[in-house]
């Protein structure tokens, strides 16, 4: 009893600093939960946050790269198209066959006009001129000989396939410069508004904004119809320069022949950036009024219109494709070297009979030549690889965890897909992550 009764007298005597002591106690632990604890909790959160945020960004991303792919090798036909039939190395290479066989210039017509037991000659060639058979362009290759036939046939072929590669090669990067753009804006505003902040396009009708985009996409038009045939004319002329004196019995070697052609893509490199640009995406405004008349010509007035979102939307292309420093023109230059090289690999498989060449046999082979006239075959077939887009597995999906190349399950285009450069992701990274 006595240690109780000794207690009870010491929180008497204690009691006011007991009870001080106490509410300070209490005070400190729930200032103590409510600051400290709080502010940890909600940096977790923010750092949860932050994590999806990122996730979202790289999913996105990805998705992104994914429908670059698609869309273009839903754009191939209608770019290659136009340029196989406007270099018709194969007409010009059937006219040869029937010269060959048919030295005086006769030959069945059941080869031309399907299954008419006369004679083919000029004369009833001419006639085709006044139908509208296909076989009417034969005429002005039937009164060729046949040193100008294949002289023809050698300029068109090489031409054709660096019209191509530039061709092909300024779609990739013009899609992937405008689906990348569009997706960074399309995510900014919806995690604007999912943040509760007014946008700065709220005033503007969904539907409008839809056409914008597209109206803004179809500016490909300008490369898909004008921008290949002036690349023509920049190429054609660098070709026969670099040919002239190469006949087609002349005797290359694989390498021989892919100098060439690197050294006409450095020319173009050197002295033509300026045009090349203007025809991969319309810079000038009179081309660009021309793909708008062409596409939306409802449209036009948003260039009266200094800060329309489809100014924004090209001004901030033009920038990117004239700008040294974003590497653009030298990106450009990446991929066509990427696809040179691929065809020089093809053709290497493809004249070595197909057969894979073994490490200690690739000078050996490197240094074998070949006649002009089987390059000229062989480009006429890759022609056609390069053209492809049919042979695409539409259900090989890259999964969302894979890296940022994750092409590599699907099957198509060879000089496509072989395209796994590291600049061009950091390309289409550094567009897509520009938040400014």
């Amino acid at each position: 009893m006595a240690i109780f009764s000794s207690l009870a007298s010491f929180f008497n005597r204690h009691k006011r600093k007991i009870f001080i002591t106490s509410t300070l106690t209490v005070s400190i632990y729930f200032l103590f939960n409510h600051f400290v604890i709080k502010k940890f909790r909600d940096y977790q959160n923010a750092l949860r946050q932050e994590l999806i945020f990122k996730q979202q960004i790289k999913q996105r991303f990805i998705q992104t790269q994914q429908d670059c792919y698609y869309t273009l090798l839903a754009l191939l036909p209608v770019l290659t198209t136009p340029v196989i039939d406007y270099l018709p190395v194969e007409l010009i290479t059937h006219v040869l066959r029937l010269k060959k066989n048919n030295p005086n210039g006769q030959t069945a017509a059941g080869s031309v006009t399907g299954g008419s037991n006369s004679e083919l000659t000029t004369d009833n060639l001419n006639l085709l001129d006044t139908n509208n058979n296909p076989q009417s362009k034969m005429t002005v290759y039937m009164n060729k000989s046949k040193v100008e036939l294949w002289a023809l046939l050698k300029i068109k072929t090489i031409t054709r396939t660096l019209t191509l590669i530039y061709s092909i090669s300024g779609l990739l990067l013009i899609t992937r410069l405008q689906l990348n753009i569009l997706a960074r804006r399309s995510y900014l505003e919806s995690a604007i508004s999912m943040a509760g902040v007014k946008s700065t396009n709220n005033d503007i009708n969904p539907h409008d904004n839809y056409l914008i985009e597209q109206s803004y996409l179809s500016l490909s038009w300008w490369l898909l119809n004008k921008g290949w045939v002036n690349l023509n004319s920049i190429i054609e002329p660098l070709v026969i320069k670099k040919f002239e004196s190469i006949t087609p019995k002349s005797e290359l070697s694989i390498e021989q022949f892919d100098l060439i052609l690197h050294d006409i893509v450095n020319d173009i490199s050197i002295n033509h950036k300026q045009t090349i640009l203007a025809n991969l995406f319309p810079l000038n405004y009179d081309d660009l009024v021309e793909t708008l008349f062409s596409t939306n010509p409802d449209l036009l007035v948003q260039l009266e219109i200094s800060d329309s979102n489809l100014n924004k939307l090209i001004n901030e292309t033009n920038s990117i494709m004239l700008d040294s420093q974003s590497g653009f023109f030298d990106l450009f230059n990446s991929v066509v070297s990427n696809m040179l090289n691929t065809l020089a690999n093809n053709l290497s498989l493809s004249m070595n009979n197909g057969n894979d060449i073994a490490a200690e046999s690739f000078l050996s082979n490197a240094n074998k030549t070949f006649k002009l006239a089987s390059f000229l075959a062989q480009l006429s077939v890759q022609n056609f690889i390069l053209s492809d887009n049919d042979n695409l597995k539409l259900e090989d999906q890259v999964n969302e965890e894979d890296d940022i190349e994750g092409n590599n399950d699907l099957t198509g285009n060879v000089y496509i897909n072989n395209l796994y450069l590291e600049e061009l992701d950091d390309f289409s990274a550094g567009i897509y992550s520009n938040f400014e």
